[in-house]
């Protein structure tokens, strides 16, 4: 509605402003003399008024004639400047769209004479290189990288992180790996670099210089806690399996040496971790260390409780049953029904001769989980007490109870 107004009020005024110049035109015309070094123009006010519009119309028509000749020229002959990034820039979009829909080559070739424009030639350069790295033709990317370091020297991270991830892209790990380690150098923070660095550590299945470089990873924030933890996991399983195969080839005590530099190695809160401790004592248990994880484990437990511990905990056989039993006994006041603590006290009952206590055990736990591990437990036990029918009926009903797990 207001602009309906303000659009009415302009045509009123203007109409005013003609009807007034009419009239005024023809009441009085006006005189205007011109004279310059001798010569002398005679006109009405109206007619000069009119002439000078006319002339201003004409150079400005003039001049959008030259403009336009200009453009036209630089479009035929493209020398100037403008022409030239005009044209880059169209090259470039034609390479950029090519690479999106994976046409290597022209990707290539678009991008190459993109960037010999000048126009953008270090981005040209880099996409082109990873589409001939796309298109397996290393030699081009390899040319296609050294041009873009000879256009910008100082992009050395721009243009050492794609050459790296070029190197992985073709399997090139290790070559990626001194690249990174390169670059990593220079800049200790880089988070996308850090991210390369783990996701090539990974590949190469190299787990120490992975937890050496976890710290700088939760440091910089390159992966949120949930990614952290897991990667966390991973690395320390991998490391606590390599050192149960190394202390597998040792004899008497050195034999748990490999696992016992990795748990120095932690840090206070990393030994606080009970998947870290659970794997650790695994690692002990596995390599016939009974007495060294029965007293890690008993050392742990009351702070750091935790079911995989417990489980460990009830199949250790060590020189001193009755200290486990006190020790699981202690827990089970604070946990009175947990069943896997009840199975881990039904095992070292057994262990002790304790049967009735054992059985007791066993049987309450097995009212709060049916568990193959409760049904085979019960099963041995009643063998050895004489009890071979249901000792059968408790193998029977463990064995079916695995086979529904399966």
């Amino acid at each position: 509605m207001r602009q309906i107004i303000l659009k009415s009020l302009f045509v009123l005024l203007l109409i005013a402003g003609c009807f007034l110049t009419v009239r005024y035109f023809f009441l009085d015309s006006g005189y205007v003399l011109v004279a310059y070094n001798g010569y002398t123009l005679e006109s009405s006010l109206w007619a000069s008024i009119l002439a000078l519009a006319f002339l201003l119309c004409g150079l400005k028509l003039a001049l959008s004639l030259i403009r336009t000749l200009q453009n036209g020229a630089g479009a035929i002959v493209p020398m100037t400047a403008k022409a030239r990034r005009r044209r880059g820039q169209k090259l470039s979009n034609k390479g950029l769209i090519a690479f999106a829909n994976g046409n290597w080559k022209a990707a290539q070739r678009h991008l190459s004479q993109a960037g010999q424009t000048g126009t953008f030639p270090l981005l040209n350069y880099l996409v082109a290189a990873r589409a001939a790295s796309a298109s397996n033709d290393m030699e081009a990317c390899k040319d296609f990288l050294r041009k873009a370091d000879e256009t910008a020297p100082a992009a050395y991270m721009a243009i050492g992180i794609t050459q790296a991830e070029v190197q992985s892209s073709q399997g090139q790990f290790e070559q990626a790996l001194a690249t990174l380690k390169s670059l990593h150098k220079k800049s200790p923070r880089h988070p996308y670099l850090l991210k390369l660095l783990k996701q090539t550590y990974e590949r190469l299945g190299d787990w120490h210089a992975l937890a050496e470089l976890l710290p700088q990873l939760r440091k910089h924030k390159v992966l949120d806690n949930g990614a952290l933890e897991e990667l966390e996991k991973n690395i320390y399983r991998e490391l606590f399996d390599q050192a149960r195969n190394k202390g597998r080839n040792l004899k008497g005590s050195e034999c748990t040496r490999p696992a016992d530099d990795i748990w120095q190695s932690l840090t206070k809160a990393q030994r606080r971790n009970t998947d870290l401790l659970y794997r650790y004592a695994l690692c002990l248990f596995q390599l016939g260390a009974q007495e060294q994880a029965e007293a890690f484990i008993r050392r742990q437990l009351p702070a750091l409780y935790s079911v995989s511990l417990i489980h460990i905990y009830g199949r250790i056989v060590c020189t001193d049953p009755s200290r486990q039993l006190l020790a699981a006994e202690k827990l089970l006041a604070e946990r009175p029904n947990d069943p896997e603590l009840l199975l881990a006290l039904g095992r070292i009952c057994s262990k002790n001769q304790l049967w009735g206590k054992s059985r007791e055990y066993l049987e309450t736990s097995l009212k709060l989980r049916h568990s193959v591990d409760t049904y085979n437990e019960l099963g041995i036990l009643l063998a050895q007490l004489g009890e071979h029918e249901l000792s059968s009926g408790y193998f029977q009903k463990g064995l079916t109870l695995a086979t529904d797990n399966v």
